[in-house]
């Protein structure tokens, strides 16, 4: 048994964790039985004088010498321990063993570089029955850079020696080969590569734990980073089913978020509105559907373009969520009550405190009420179930009689 066994970070991050349940049974069973398969370590060739830095002695004066098959420092007798034994396989049984005293056999490979040597873990690691896809995809992308140096080795080799060879002119399709040892398919392999670069860690870790699929987690990554984050919060905080609040996220972002559709609010704030303020002259983001619940004198359409008009009097503004369109209505908002032409208004939006546009209303509103549950809007029989909470503003003189009206729904702050 070999007991200088050297881990090699890079090499151990390689290996795809083990579930918390593989991991005890693993260990159970190393208790149980011993450690039955052999650990497989990489035999590095020493290196020769001036290759190595003695630590442990002023480097600059470091003279290795060899004695008995190790070279050593004739200065200060520090052994650099040149015999390197690299683990490649089999770390988690290794952490097993030598915590708990446990014997075990080694087996040497032999690799012409450490390039080599990550592309044996990574096949290696292929052979796992119980590997995701994400975990196969991210294995490929770590393949992906050395195959493709190898590749362009030999096609470089194949043009030296037969310039005119349509072989040596074909293009590397670097994807295919590598997502073909992962046994998954390029595009898979493409939006691996898309969560690795921009996704949140949790929907990372989610995706790998084979929790979601890859799909939903590539669309839920292209969610923006506060939705992402809200949604995560709800799982973690609620113990929601991850997949339903991920994919009602990217179901109402698409609607309500990107502003794709027209949803409405439930009569039941529509009512308090109208209590505030005695009436609503004025919607300047609605339809005709819309407005049989909400009931104002006046309602602009999409097709309207409330933006352009004119607002004033009451005002109940719940305004479409997309990020162009949301800071644009909050300031048309904000400007018609600073002039005087609009002199109530009661707004429903996200509540999105780190947002521009949220602090410039809070700058103008009288009251804001954080309701205790999220507000199912609708459309048609359909209902949309957002993945952050809301948040009403008021504007006007009558923050007493709106704290009074809205306090059931949630709590109101009058902000300074």
């Amino acid at each position: 048994m070999i007991r200088n066994v050297e881990i090699d970070s890079e090499f151990q991050a390689l290996i795809p964790a083990m579930q918390p349940d593989e991991r005890l049974q693993l260990e159970a069973n190393i208790v149980a039985d011993g450690c039955r398969d052999p650990l497989v370590v990489w035999f590095k060739p020493a290196p020769q004088p001036g290759e190595h830095k003695c630590y442990a002695y002023d480097e600059s004066k470091c003279n290795l010498r060899i004695g008995d098959g190790v070279w050593t420092c004739e200065h200060c007798e520090h052994n650099p321990a040149l015999l390197e034994y690299v683990l490649v396989d089999g770390h988690n049984r290794y952490e097993i063993c030598t915590r708990l005293g446990i014997e075990f056999d080694t087996v040497e490979m032999e690799f012409q570089s450490r390039d080599d040597a990550v592309l044996w873990i990574c096949k290696n690691q292929f052979g796992r029955r119980n590997l995701t896809d994400y975990q196969r995809g991210v294995l490929a992308l770590r393949m992906k850079p050395i195959v493709e140096a190898q590749a362009k080795a030999q096609q470089g080799a194949r043009t030296d020696i037969s310039p005119k060879s349509d072989e040596s002119t074909k293009p590397i399709r670097t994807d295919d080969v590598v997502a073909g040892l992962a046994n998954i398919g390029r595009n898979t392999l493409r939006k691996i590569e898309k969560l690795e670069i921009a996704a949140e860690p949790e929907v990372k870790r989610l995706a790998a734990a084979g929790a979601v699929s890859i799909n939903l987690a590539t669309q839920f990554a292209e969610l923006p980073q506060e939705v992402q984050q809200a949604a995560i919060a709800s799982v973690l905080e609620n113990s929601e089913p991850v997949k339903e609040v991920m994919r009602e996220a990217v179901k109402n972002y698409r609607a309500i978020g990107a502003g794709e559709n027209e949803w409405y609010t439930p009569a039941e704030y529509a009512d308090l509105a109208r209590d505030v303020m005695g009436g609503i002259d004025l919607d300047p983001a609605s339809c005709e559907q819309a407005n049989e619940v909400i009931g104002a004198s006046k309602f602009y359409t999409k097709d309207d373009d409330g933006l352009l008009k004119d607002w004033s009097g009451r005002v109940w503004l719940n305004p479409p969520y997309s990020r162009d369109l949301m800071p644009a209505f909050v300031e048309k908002l904000k400007n018609s009550f600073v002039d005087g032409s609009v002199q109530q208004a009661v707004l429903v939006s996200h509540n999105n405190t780190d947002t521009a546009w949220f602090h410039s209303l809070a700058s103008v509103a009288t009251a804001i009420c954080f309701p205790k549950k999220r507000i199912k809007f609708y459309r048609g029989d359909e209902i949309a179930s957002p993945t952050n909470g809301q948040a009403f503003f008021y504007l006007g003189d009558n923050a007493d009689k709106f704290k009074s009206v809205f306090c059931d729904v949630g709590f109101v702050v009058r902000p300074v």
